[in-house]
């Protein structure tokens, strides 16, 4: 806006502001139809991506899936005894006929009380259900990780949610003193050698050490890993092989100052322990620690009060899998291990699963679900003396559903681009509406009035059209299994004649396989000639649209045109500016003019009126 001054009228009486307003109405249609231009660019630009959307999701799903030989090859697998043995089949397997006998499952390791453990119905605390007094910390330990127990204060309850809640094997970590307004925050944290692994992570206050492994990273070096890891200081377990080890060396480091954590005093306090002593009481001023990462935990406990029994699994199965459980008091106490032979732990090994497949026995698989040539086998229950049969076909109607699922989509394809052609366009319904067009409407006839303009952006699009020809002109090959076209002469979309289609699946698979793969001899099938029809029509509309997100550097067709657009606005704003200010400057003469002229009058008449 200049910043001339401009006058309003005083002088004249006249409405400065309307008149000029008005005048720059006329010089404003330029820019109406400027805004109104652009509009309709980016409008057609909006459609053509959507489309590309669709047409790019088509050709990378339902395109590619008809493209696979094993869409063709579908199996599936019945099991004459599903109580022992169920099954299904991928592509990969053969038909035919497998026998299997399951000689045993493969279990997890598992440890359970011996008999009842509770000395009272209180389960308020430890002491309570066992009828002890002890006062101080009770260790339940288990492969390695060491649960602390106060058993004035927790429950067996407690114990079971410490188990199921850790998240590192090898990793304790214990609060031995909760913080009080009279006593600090003191916990300890203990690492055995089962619990090094890459990308275990403890965080002490405002401090966070990562374990690494320089000689089998999945990161290329230090300085990536303790990026990624976000950790302070990383220690290398290629040669710190031992939990003490890893200690010893946070230890070190926290006396040298160069790990110093803030609030809290660590000291080493048995082997591959460290004992993490808040400075101040009082629990906003505690220090705590957490784990992450490391080695999966994957024991589980529970207890039992109908049987009043404590009991130990792991979640997984196969020989691998391992508990034990140090026989000390509380393991007595939940009687998993025995006072008499105070040095002999509880130890319980879990088994593979021992099937007999085909004549072949197999004893190397670790879970209940494995998979052979094909067949995936969901052992139920063992039974050695009884063979299971499963029986392997092609699954005709898994391929029949493939097809139809695939024209089904192909026909919403072929929707979306008759709507977009045919879409009718209201050339009179421009946008943005003016000023005094706006007055003229309510809210609802606003919108109306929108929804028309936007209407018919790519009516009768040559793009359009030759995309929809030539994946028509393709999909015409299908005609001799059964997919023909509607009876709609004027629609693009596809039926199935479902008697013929089976037919063809059950008499000549093979036949139906090559229309929409290719014979092998070099020609291509339905698959192919679609997803390259695609491709070319994506590329296409991305030279006309863009593609989708790319705003900055469009150089498509449309990109350009609307770039213009923007220069054209902006080269009229800095006209309509100096006409505006070219009338306020034409008036204000005039006002000055008219004011001039007014004083004089004055003047006169007062002359004339002293002289007489």
């Amino acid at each position: 806006m200049s910043s001339n001054m401009r006058i309003g009228g005083l002088a004249s009486g006249m409405d400065i502001d309307q008149i000029v307003k008005d005048l720059m109405k006329i010089q404003n249609m330029k820019m109406d139809k400027l805004k109104q231009e652009k509009q309709i660019f980016e409008w057609q630009q909006e459609d053509y991506r959507t489309i590309n959307s669709t047409l790019r999701s088509f050709r990378d799903n339902q395109v590619f899936q008809m493209k696979l030989q094993s869409t063709y090859l579908a199996r599936n697998a019945t099991s004459s005894n599903e109580n022992t043995v169920k099954a299904t089949a991928s592509s990969l397997a053969h038909e035919g006929t497998h026998r299997i006998t399951v000689k045993n499952l493969a279990e997890g390791a598992s440890l359970t009380s011996s008999a009842k453990i509770s000395a009272t119905e209180n389960l308020a605390t430890l002491n309570d259900q066992f009828g002890t007094a002890h006062t101080d910390p009770l260790d339940f330990v288990v492969n390695d990780v060491i649960f602390q127990m106060d058993p004035q204060t927790e429950s067996i309850y407690d114990l079971v949610g410490r188990i199921n809640q850790h998240s590192s094997a090898g990793v304790s970590l214990n609060t031995t003193q909760r913080a009080t307004a009279t006593e600090a925050q003191v916990q300890k944290l203990k690492l055995a050698d089962s619990a090094l692994a890459e990308g275990l992570t403890i965080t002490i206050g405002d401090k966070k050490v990562a374990l690494w492994d320089s000689t089998n990273s999945q990161y290329e070096s230090e300085s990536i890993a303790k990026s990624a890891l976000k950790a302070d200081v990383l220690y290398d377990i290629a040669s710190l092989t031992t939990g003490d080890a890893v200690v010893d060396a946070i230890k070190s480091d926290i006396d040298d100052g160069t790990l110093a954590i803030t609030g809290a005093t660590l000291t080493k306090t048995d082997v591959g322990e460290l004992t993490i002593t808040s400075n101040e009481v009082g629990a906003e001023k505690a220090v705590t620690a957490k784990v992450a990462g490391g080695k999966s935990w994957d024991v589980r406990a529970s207890y039992d009060s109908t049987v009043d029994r404590f009991f130990l699994f792991t979640n997984k199965t196969g020989e691998d899998q391992k508990l034990e459980v140090v026989n000390n008091t509380l393991a007595q106490q939940l009687k998993l291990t025995d006072a008499a032979t105070p040095t002999v732990n509880a130890i319980s090994n879990g088994t593979n699963a021992d099937v007999v497949i085909d004549g072949m026995e197999i004893t190397e698989y670790k879970s209940n679900e494995f998979t052979l040539n094909g067949v995936t086998y969901r052992l139920q229950n063992a039974d050695p003396a009884a063979t299971t049969i499963i029986q392997v076909q092609t699954d005709n109607d898994a391929v029949y559903n493939s097809i139809k699922s695939f024209i089904d989509e192909y026909n919403k394809l072929m929707d979306t681009l008759d709507t977009k052609l045919n879409e009718k366009r209201y050339k009179d319904y421009t946008w943005p509406l003016t000023e005094d067009q706006q007055e003229k409407l309510t809210d609802n006839q606003i919108d109306m009035w929108k929804e028309k303009a936007r209407s018919g952006m790519l009516r009768n699009d040559n793009t359009l059209r030759d995309i929809r020809d030539k994946l028509r002109s393709t999909m015409g090959e299908l005609s001799k299994i059964g997919i023909v076209t509607t009876s709609d002469y004027f629609s693009s979309k596809l039926e199935i004649k479902e008697d013929t289609l089976k037919k063809a699946i059950q008499n000549d698979l093979q036949g139906v396989m090559d229309v929409f793969t290719g014979s092998g001899d070099g020609v291509d099938g339905v698959g192919q000639k679609l997803s390259d029809h695609v491709s070319s029509g994506i590329s296409t509309i991305i030279e006309k649209a863009g593609a989708n997100g790319n705003k900055a550097d469009d150089d498509s067709f449309l990109g350009k045109r609307i770039d213009n657009v923007n220069d054209d606005i902006d080269n009229l704003e800095d006209r309509l500016k100096q006409i505006e200010d070219r009338y306020w400057r034409q008036f204000s003469a005039m006002e000055a003019a008219i004011n001039k002229l007014n004083q004089q009058s004055s003047w006169l008449m007062q002359q004339f009126g002293g002289g007489a």
